[in-house]
């Protein structure tokens, strides 16, 4: 039997977007009104992602939001 995953953020049953960085999936709503980064509703989930993977949390960008996708430095031990 499949499970849908739900979305990370607002529990939608629409899970179709893999984060990679964060290991999270995420609906095309909450894909979307993350282009310009993460809303700072969003932190804690992904605070708590990252925190899972033993990951540092990325540089803020220009809107001083979180990146919607990253890559952690190449020297970083995972």
């Amino acid at each position: 039997m499949l499970v849908a995953a739900t979305c990370a953020l607002c529990d939608s049953a629409d899970s179709r977007h893999k984060v990679a960085a964060y290991r999270i999936s995420i609906c095309t709503e909450c894909w979307h009104g993350a282009h310009d980064g993460w809303p700072q509703s969003a932190e804690p989930v992904l605070f708590q992602a990252l925190a899972k993977q033993g990951l540092l949390i990325p540089d803020r960008n220009e809107a001083n939001r979180l990146p919607r996708d990253y890559a952690p430095p190449a020297d970083f031990a995972l």
